[in-house]
């Protein structure tokens, strides 16, 4: 379970990070707390990639970080991390439905028990997400893929491969049957013969894209427009 924390407040953050690594400990929930101190998440330089491996994003908002705007950029990258916003600020809590944020926590408002509530949905929640998988089959071969740790499908002659973390697997299908079941799991069509995970995009320009795990892809004319890095 991959977890940043990323809220202006020093002892907020702080708050929340002994909290979640005792509630991991007593629940043993094999995890990684990333802290992030806001002054280096600004608006202007945000790259929702940066995010796109995590599970859970804990987002503050004060009048110099805006939450609800980092939130925004991370759904339109097409990461599906459960977000809870943890802040003193009181404002916002109905912008955080239009972000589909799993909870609003006020700061300083909240017990304990309701903390460790929201924190054990969130991850109840990122687990049923992250094992959500794709069966594929080839000579009496099947293989069960989770569908957050593929980067790419690419085909070549009628067959097709899906590289994803660990390895790589080839079947039989087409790229338009891929894109059609997968068109609400985040990848998007980049050429003629690749189908990718948007999250995993880091950089592209009119010829190719560049994956977060340094691979890169080459873009077909006509699909540039599919492609967004925000």
């Amino acid at each position: 379970m991959r977890i940043v924390i990323c809220l202006p407040d020093s002892e907020d953050r702080e708050l929340c990070r002994r909290r979640i690594n005792e509630i991991a400990k007593i629940d043993r929930i094999a995890s990684t707390v990333e802290v992030v101190n806001t002054a280096d998440v600004t608006e202007r330089y945000f790259n929702p990639v940066d995010f796109a491996d995590m599970d859970i994003i804990y987002l503050g908002i004060n009048k110099e970080f805006n939450g609800i705007r980092i939130a925004q950029s991370i759904r339109k990258a097409g990461i599906n991390a459960e977000i809870v916003f943890y802040t003193r600020f009181t404002d916002a809590v109905f912008s955080a439905f239009d972000v589909d944020a799993l909870h609003y926590l006020v700061s300083g408002k909240i017990s304990s028990a309701k903390f460790d509530e929201v924190f054990r949905k969130a991850v109840s929640r990122a687990e049923s997400r992250t094992q959500a998988s794709i069966v594929l089959s080839c000579a009496g071969e099947q293989r069960r893929i989770i569908i957050s740790q593929i980067y790419y499908f690419e085909v070549i002659n009628r067959i097709v491969t899906v590289h994803y973390r660990g390895g790589s697997f080839e079947f039989y299908s087409t790229l338009q049957k891929l894109e059609e079941s997968l068109a609400k799991r985040g990848f998007v069509r980049v050429h003629r013969a690749f189908l990718v995970a948007e999250r995993f995009i880091t950089a592209f320009n009119r010829d190719e894209i560049t994956l977060s795990n340094g691979v890169k892809i080459p873009v077909g004319g006509k699909y540039i427009n599919n492609i967004h890095l925000r």
